[in-house]
């Protein structure tokens, strides 16, 4: 398989005044086209900022980012934009919905800043909310739908651009056992469908779904 991302002797540090913050320290690691990968670890291990650097939403302290061959990691944060804006659909833990907004008016958004006509834009949203059952949810606010509800508008929209890789970050952590199994289940399908897939967490019972499992501990990456 091609790799899709890889991540050489990846290093962030942040400075708090005096204090060194040393969060990632070394990370090497590689994910391939249609990989289903799952970045594990604790509160505090470095997921998160590891999530933001395999996401083009950061760039390394040093190290290197390669995301489909071309270095990324010393890329402005207007030309990473333009990066994410094609390549990569984003699902975060807290949906991130804009609240006055209609469910098809958040999925629709993603196509705005990337010039899709207004009718094919509104084709495709509302495509999208029916893939993931939402075909009667469509005209709704997010006060209006339940946390498994807004998370799949949360996937229609991560998908409104149709990047090839799909980023995301405890898609779980705020729904029922039921509901996240189901918000698995529409990943996996995407994978399945020839995305990639890259979803961080601290639940390793989501082992089960990923074909490749990333563990990290205190901002290295754990081989045991």
């Amino acid at each position: 398989m091609e790799r899709i991302i890889e991540l050489q002797n990846v290093w962030k540090t942040y400075f708090l005044g005096e204090i060194k913050l040393e969060v990632l320290k070394g990370v090497t690691l590689e994910v391939e086209k249609q990989d289903f990968a799952l970045i594990l670890g604790p509160s505090g291990s470095g997921k998160s900022t590891l999530l933001n650097m395999v996401s083009c939403l950061d760039v390394p302290t040093s190290g290197k980012i390669i995301l489909e061959g071309k270095d990324v990691s010393k890329l402005s944060e207007d030309d990473l934009a333009v990066v994410r804006g094609k390549k990569i659909g984003f699902v975060f833990q807290q949906f991130n919905l804009l609240t006055h907004l209609t469910a098809l008016e958040n999925v629709i958004i993603p196509t705005i800043f990337q010039g899709t006509p207004k009718e094919e834009r509104e084709r495709r949203a509302k495509d999208l909310l029916v893939s993931v059952g939402l075909e009667k949810r469509v005209n709704h606010r997010p006060a209006e739908l339940s946390g498994g509800e807004r998370q799949r508008v949360a996937i229609a929209r991560s998908l409104a651009n149709n990047p090839e890789i799909i980023v995301a970050d405890e898609p779980t952590g705020n729904v029922d056992s039921k509901t996240g199994q189901v918000i698995m289940d529409i990943l996996k399908d995407l994978n399945k469908e020839g995305r990639t897939v890259i979803v961080v967490t601290h639940d390793t019972d989501l082992q089960r779904f990923a074909n490749k499992v990333v563990k990290i501990k205190d901002g290295e990456i754990d081989d045991r």
